[in-house]
């Protein structure tokens, strides 16, 4: 499996779509990103927003 790369403007995108508590299948789609991808960069945000 080869290693997705992103620019920041990527991780933008994709945090803005996660405070629109849009579902990750849609920020798949609309990105087309891996849903588990999404769910590597989105666990730490969310985590930190849980605790905090």
């Amino acid at each position: 499996m080869a290693r997705e790369t992103f620019e920041m403007i990527d991780l933008i995108k994709l945090y803005e779509h996660c405070w629109a508590q849009r579902a990750q299948s849609q920020i798949a789609e609309s990105l087309g990103i891996d849903r588990k991808t999404i769910q590597e960069y989105v666990a730490p945000a969310q985590a930190a927003v849980d605790s905090g």
